[in-house]
C-alpha cells in the first residue's frame, strides 16, 4: 500500500471559488490631498477612514457615505422586529437600540440608524451600515433571546429579522 504524500497548501495555491466583483458605490475609493469634512455631520476623512477627530489644517467640505445614504434614502441594513414580546416591551427595547447606536457611532461615524418606522405588526429600523444592523440583531438575541435571522443580499445589504 502506497502512502500519499501530504501536500501543503501555500497562500499562492489558494484560489477563490468565485470572483467577487461586487462594489459598494458608497465606499470611499479615492485618496484626498487634504482631509475633507462632512458638511452634514462634521465627520473628518483622515488617514483612509472617517473619524470624529478635529483637523489641524483647512479642510474642504464633502458628504460622508453615511450622509449620502441618508440623503438618497438608500439603507445598507434593515432590521425588522416583530412579535407580542416587542409590543409589550417596545419602550425598553427601543431605548436599548438608541443606546447601542450612540455607542457604535462614537467609534464608527458611518454606522448610524436612518429611520425607525412602526407598523401594526412590526417595527422596521434602517441603518447606514451593515455592521450596525447585524449588531442590533445580535444585541436583541443576546438580551431577549428569541429567533434571529440574518441574510446578506448581492448588493451588500443585510436583512435582520428578530421575533419573540
Amino acid at each position: 500500500m502506497k502512502r500519499k504524500k501530504k501536500r501543503f497548501i501555500y497562500k499562492r495555491d489558494r484560489t477563490r471559488i468565485f470572483n467577487d466583483e461586487r462594489s459598494d458605490v458608497y465606499r470611499e475609493k479615492r485618496k484626498y490631498k487634504d482631509s475633507p469634512r462632512c458638511a452634514d455631520c462634521g465627520a473628518l476623512f483622515l488617514k483612509g477612514r472617517w473619524t470624529w477627530e478635529e483637523s489641524e489644517g483647512e479642510t474642504h467640505e464633502s458628504l460622508c457615505p453615511a450622509c449620502q445614504r441618508i440623503e438618497e434614502n438608500y439603507p445598507a441594513g434593515f432590521v425588522i422586529i416583530r412579535g407580542p414580546f416587542f409590543s409589550e416591551h417596545s419602550r425598553e427595547i427601543l431605548q436599548m437600540i438608541h443606546n447601542l447606536e450612540r455607542s457604535e457611532r462614537e467609534e464608527h461615524p458611518l454606522e448610524r440608524i436612518m429611520e425607525i418606522s412602526r407598523n401594526d405588526d412590526h417595527t422596521q429600523i434602517t441603518t447606514t451600515g451593515t455592521h450596525m444592523a447585524r449588531r442590533l440583531g445580535s444585541a436583541l438575541k443576546s438580551s431577549y433571546r428569541g429567533n434571529l435571522e440574518i441574510s446578506y443580499d448581492a448588493e451588500q445589504i443585510v436583512r435582520v429579522s428578530w421575533s419573540r
